[in-house]
């Protein structure tokens, strides 16, 4: 669970988060856990992998505004056992665990060198993902 720290930038003309604001939390938050795991940029770089989204999905329940007390919760929902493939949820919540949005993403592993889907994913990869967070109606593809 991470706390938001919202900005001004972040609103939008009706003076609630940003539709885009959403997608960016979460990203960050994404890559966060992802180094907690041990799936650190740095690895990537060496490894030559990186992750790839297919699909992103937003689910808008209450508006959150500036002064709003916020936490997000982000869990591993699906993956193949070879870690080739995954879906990440990131639930936006209120205080009072309120569920404010939720956000699905579709993704992979990308070769950056040969621009192609990353097969076999490295063992460093899939270690990291096996450790991620999962919600409780986890389950492998």
């Amino acid at each position: 669970m991470k706390n938001l720290s919202l900005r001004w930038s972040d609103l939008d003309a009706n003076f609630h988060l940003r539709h885009s604001s959403y997608y960016d939390l979460a990203a960050q938050e994404r890559i966060e856990i992802l180094d907690q795991y041990g799936i650190t940029i740095d690895m990537m770089k060496a490894q030559n992998v990186g992750p790839v989204l297919f699909k992103e999905q937003c689910e808008f329940r209450r508006e959150i505004h500036l002064n709003s007390k916020v936490h997000i919760i982000t869990k591993l929902l699906k993956m193949k056992r070879d870690g080739s493939f995954w879906i990440i949820q990131h639930e936006f919540l209120s205080e009072q665990d309120k569920l404010h949005a939720i956000i699905k993403v579709e993704g992979s592993w990308i070769d950056t060198v040969k621009r192609k889907l990353a097969r076999p994913v490295p063992d460093a990869i899939l270690s990291g993902l096996e450790n991620f967070p999962k919600t409780e109606d986890f389950e492998y593809l």
